[in-house]
Parts: structure tokens; sequence; C-alpha cells
């Protein structure tokens, strides 16, 4: 649209795109036949730039055929029609029930909370470029002929009166705090935790470390349906955030760090601490040296390779990696570590007899890369079997 723009105001003639076409190489031809809701989004991510960097072939974190595509003519297409139930509405889920309804089989996506996105739409909040993803997927997922059923919590009896021929099964990672000392202070929050808060949504654990008047206010934006709008709640939150003004963020990697872009960015003064000698795991080598600069630029307290990190009233105690004493102010302090793969869901399925496929963050946290690539896997094994 901006490229259209500025062509029709004659600024310039003519607009290649890069990463647009390795996310989705049919882009030029759904802009011709006015199919640009179709179009998959590139979510900046840099994975098909930072490959370059360390000699690896191109990839793409959105379109997992990107670079593979000579590998992809051996693939068997299906040719008989399945029932495939599809466990979790997280990208990894939609995924896997895109690429099966799009071959043909009969899909059922069943996902325990009342919308789709899973822990994308966190995601999404903290960076934008995300959203693209999520709104393609779920407008994806309601174009094709896909069953949904949210709200409703996948049991061996509930997928045994479904009768499916394979079950995929994307419920994501499990998300603990870790072992550090004052972690069950009531200032102090998981990553579960500040998801929930910022859409609304409680849980016990919540309840306890929340007041009255954040419970009320998000309630409300949860019952009027303010918090599924992404753009509201990032607006809201530059006016009022249920957080002090000093928080530390333990973990530095992936989710930790783009969680400190978002709580700078609403004036709060944020340090990471992690035990990690280098933080950016999770985020590709050209994103993590830009995203690495910012946070330097803004002012934020980085501190990785410490020791005996310890929570205690007001602050957060640590060694640095030069070996000195260190504390920081803390009126919060959110936890961002401790994502392990879970298996368990899919072993209760698997004992239950029927036929398992895992995707996603639950076989190992690959992000929104693993996710994909896993969804692609699944419904290639699935056609060929």
């Amino acid at each position: 649209e901006y490229a259209d723009a500025e062509i029709r105001d004659g600024h310039f003639d003519f607009l290649a795109m890069g990463r647009k076409l390795i996310a989705d190489p049919h882009l030029p031809r759904k802009l011709a036949e006015g199919r640009i809701d179709e179009i998959r989004p590139c979510i900046y991510c840099y994975t098909c730039v930072s490959a370059i960097y360390i000699r690896e072939s191109s990839r793409c974190a959105v379109n997992p055929e990107c670079g593979f595509e000579y590998t992809r003519e051996g693939v068997p297409r299906p040719t008989t029609r399945k029932r495939v139930a599809v466990v979790g509405g997280g990208p990894g889920g939609m995924e896997a029930a895109r690429r099966l309804a799009s071959d043909g089989h009969e899909v059922v996506l069943i996902e325990k909370s009342d919308r789709l996105g899973g822990t994308l739409r966190f995601a999404a909040l903290a960076y934008d470029a995300n959203e693209r993803l999520l709104d393609w997927l779920r407008a994806q997922v309601e174009a094709l002929e896909i069953e949904v059923r949210l709200g409703t919590v996948a049991t061996p009896e509930l997928l045994a009166s479904l009768a499916p021929n394979d079950v995929v099964v994307a419920t994501g990672a499990l998300r603990s705090l870790p072992l550090i000392p004052g972690a069950d202070l009531p200032h102090v929050l998981s990553g579960g935790d500040m998801r929930d808060m910022m859409f609304g949504e409680s849980s016990e654990a919540l309840e306890q470390k929340t007041s009255l008047l954040t419970r009320i206010a998000t309630r409300a934006g949860a019952a009027t349906g303010l918090t599924a709008n992404l753009e509201f709640v990032r607006k809201a939150t530059h006016a009022w955030m249920p957080l002090g003004k000093n928080v530390v963020i333990v973990g530095g990697e992936l989710v930790g760090l783009e969680l400190a872009e978002f709580l700078s960015e609403r004036e709060r003064n944020v340090s990471v601490v992690d035990e990690v000698p280098r933080f950016g795991a999770g985020i590709t080598l050209v994103r993590r040296l830009r995203v690495l600069a910012e946070l330097r630029e803004h002012g934020l307290g980085l501190h990785p390779g410490s020791k005996g990190i310890r929570i205690e009233a007001g602050r957060v105690s640590f060694t640095d990696n030069g070996g000195n004493a260190r504390s920081v102010a803390a009126d919060h302090v959110i936890v961002a570590k401790g994502t392990t793969g879970d298996s368990s869901q899919a072993e209760v399925f698997r004992r239950a007899g029927l036929r398992v496929h895992e995707v996603g963050d639950g076989t190992g946290v690959g992000y929104i890369e693993g996710a994909m690539r896993d969804a692609m896997e699944a419904v290639d094994a699935i056609n060929a079997g």
C-alpha cells in the first residue's frame, strides 16, 4: 500500500521486494488477483538475512519451504481424505490445520482458551510485526473448512469420540518459575502472569499479586473485548500499566528482551539480569545485534553472566560478570525464563492408542520458525501414511 501511494505520487517508478517474496513467493500474483489478505506476511525477524552471516542456506521463519523447494518435489500428496484433530490453537496448530485443510483433509481444531493465537498473541503485543502472522493464520483458518472448537479441553475421551485418523498436538511448552531465591515474593511475576494481566485473564497466582483496581480494570477490558484488540492494548499500556517504575527482568532470551523493549517504550526503568554469558538466545543474529544495540541506546541495564541472583523486597541482587556485588531497584520483577518442552499431553494421547504428531514448543522451544517447520513436517507425515 505504501509503495502504491509513492508510485502514484511520482516519488519513484519501480519497487523491488526482497524478504516479502521469501515469505510468500506468490505475492505478486496475489496482488494482481486482488487477494491481498492471503499474502503470507514477512515478520521482520531477519531469519533469512542472518543465515547469510553464518553461511547457512537461506531460510524463512514463516515459510519453511524456503531454501528447500527442491526437496519438496518428492513429498507425497494425499491420496485419501483423513479426519485429523489438531489440539492447540497457537501458530503450530493453526499452521498444521491450514495445511491439512488445504490438502483436502477433514480438520477439527481444538483450543482450550476462548480465542486462537496461543503465545503468538503475547509475542504480537511485544513485537507488533508478529501480529501480521497472527492475523494471517486466523484468516486462513476462518476461510478454510476447519471446525474450530474454542473453550474446549482435549481429552482422550473427546478425541475418541471424534474418531480421528491422526492427532496433531501443538499445546506449547511448560512454563514454570525457576528456583531463584525470592521468586515467591508478591512483586514477582512470571511471563504467564504478564500475559494474563495484559489480556485480562485470571489465574490464582495473579489474583494474589495484583490489586483490586488492576483486577477490575483488566477484567472490564476482557469483558468488553478491548483486550482482544492488540493495538488498543499497546496504546492503553502507554497510559497505564499496573507495574512500578523500576522493573527487573530475569531472563535474557527472546521473550525477556522483547519484554524489556516493550516496557522501556512505556517509560519503565528496565534492567535485564541472567546467568547466561550472552543475551539473545532464540533471536536470529542480525535482529539480536539490533535489539541489543537499541536496548543499550535506551539506557537499559543489561547484566549477562550474573551469578547468585536473588530477589529481595525492592531490589534484585547478584554478582556481575566481573565478580562485583551488585543490586538494582525493583518495584516489580518478571521472570522470563524456565520454559521447557512438554510432551506429557501427547503421551497421554499415545497411551490411548491415538496416532500422534507433535509440533511447536512442546517438542523443545523453537519459537515461530520451529512451529511452522514442525507443522509442515507433521502434515507431510500424515499425507505419507
